[in-house]
């Protein structure tokens, strides 16, 4: 920020008056012209105190400053930027592209973008892909969705939303954010086994209460060993686990189950238990009269919130082991607000209504849908 004559001159006042402190002197200098920030940096105030010690003057010499960008340079920019949007990605650029081949520095084409054509870089957002008759498929299931509850409103809160996930004993590390302040580059890296422990899980949950966490594992010698899902595997999990959970909080003969569509899922002994425990009508699955649409994790609560709010807390502190993850997971599950769990459901409502508006489209790109 240039400052003028006068401002200059209270800067170097104040920073008298309050015994050569330029903290001191900047504060008090906001505070009197009611400023969040600013006008210069203490180092900078601390340069202008000095050459005023050393010249007794506080004017800027002739020629100094930064030089104001013309409207070529802003008009080259521009149009190199646009040139040069292709790749992957429609639309992504590279600052430092449009500075080689303007020969320019790439400070001067941050300032254009940022100052002067009021850009800024934002981040691509990845989602699942749709094939071909996905749109239709997911309009057809969020048309029928919304019309269920027209008959009946209390029909969302009924469902038992349901699917498994990984969890890694490494975690996940994002170099992205996480940085190591030091004078000097410490060298550090994060070594990531080829295959790291894991646990897979399965949890369900309604507006009102969580079932799970239920651990897919085979109990060995030297302890339980995660295990791969497989139809006989799942199906003995809901004939053990959920529906007996289910039972005893009396509520199975009017929950709804969903699942998707996964292999293990669908098997002919799965089918049954549903069946015989569900009936038709109370299953949203593949193979039954509602099927879930195929690769849409936006739609599913357990994708788009409870996963994602699981690892945000239960690698907190570290986890030395498998127990000690499993054990984070229980008692993270446990702990889990039922405010928040009708929330989410809420939440899949609101993505059924955006679904149909997007005429069957991803919904993750258009407007963030759910915040913790």
């Amino acid at each position: 920020m240039h400052l003028s004559l006068p401002q200059r001159a209270l800067l170097v006042k104040l920073f008298y008056l309050n015994q050569s402190s330029a903290a001191a002197a900047l504060r008090e200098y906001r505070t009197c012209n009611n400023l969040r920030k600013g006008p210069i940096s203490i180092n900078a105030l601390k340069n202008l105190i000095k050459k005023f010690e050393e010249t007794g003057s506080l004017a800027v010499r002739p020629g100094r400053g930064r030089k104001p960008v013309s409207e070529q340079t802003a008009s080259d920019v521009a149009t190199a930027l646009v040139e040069s949007s292709h790749g992957p990605v429609a639309g992504s650029s590279s600052a430092r592209g449009v500075a080689r081949q303007l020969e320019m520095t790439p400070s001067t084409v941050l300032k254009v973008l940022r100052k002067v054509l009021k850009f800024y870089p934002y981040k691509i957002s990845r989602l699942q892909e749709l094939k071909p008759n996905d749109t239709a498929t997911r309009l057809t299931f969020a048309l029928t969705f919304l019309a269920r509850m027209e008959v009946d409103d209390t029909w969302p809160w009924k469902i038992l939303w349901g699917d498994e996930a990984h969890f890694y004993l490494n975690g996940d590390v994002n170099t992205q954010n996480c940085r190591i302040w030091a004078s000097e580059h410490p060298q550090e890296i994060v070594q990531i086994p080829l295959h790291s422990p894991k646990l897979t899980v399965w949890c369900g949950f309604t507006a009102d209460f969580i079932i799970g966490p239920f651990f897919f594992e085979n109990i060995t010698r030297t302890g339980p060993q995660t295990c791969t899902v497989t139809a006989e595997r799942y199906r003995d999990m809901l004939t053990s686990f959920v529906i007996p959970q289910l039972q005893q909080r009396q509520c199975l003969d009017e929950t709804i189950f969903m699942q998707d569509g996964a292999p293990p899922h669908i098997g002919l002994a799965v089918r049954n238990v549903l069946r015989q425990n569900f009936t038709e009508e109370r299953v949203i699955s593949r193979f039954f009269p509602v099927a879930w649409p195929a690769r849409s994790p936006d739609l599913t609560p357990c994708d788009f919130f409870l996963w994602g709010y699981l690892k945000s807390k239960v690698y907190l502190g570290g986890v030395p082991n498998l127990m000690t993850l499993k054990d984070n997971i229980s008692r993270t599950v446990m702990n889990i607000p039922s405010d928040m769990l009708r929330s989410a459901v809420e939440n899949t409502v609101f993505r059924m209504q955006w679904v149909v508006q997007q005429d069957g489209g991803h919904i993750e790109g258009g407007r963030r849908l759910f915040a913790d």
